[in-house]
């Protein structure tokens, strides 16, 4: 896997309960951040996308491009909490 450094800016507070989330679980805190990453994203969207790539790929449709894999992510992602969002209220 290949891996790739990135710079963000996070609240002060939510950088601190990495911290302390990151040294309860003795893991680096990028560990830690990249693993809710994972969660975030792999709820359902990438599971999705990947079978509608195999899809695609199989008739001859070219692939997205990864930027645009991610936005379908994200979206399906916020699908998938607006229905649990509705089936809870």
């Amino acid at each position: 896997m290949v891996r790739r450094e990135l710079s963000v800016q996070l609240d002060e507070r939510l950088v601190e309960t990495i911290d302390r989330a990151a040294a309860t679980d003795q893991v680096a805190p990028d560990t830690l951040v990249e693993e809710a990453l994972r969660r975030y994203f792999g709820l359902r969207g990438l599971a999705i996308l990947a079978d509608i790539d195999q899809s695609q790929q199989q008739h001859g449709i070219v692939p997205p491009a990864d930027e645009q894999l991610l936005a379908r992510a994200v979206a399906e992602v916020r699908t998938y909490r607006a229905e649990r969002h509705s089936a809870a209220g």
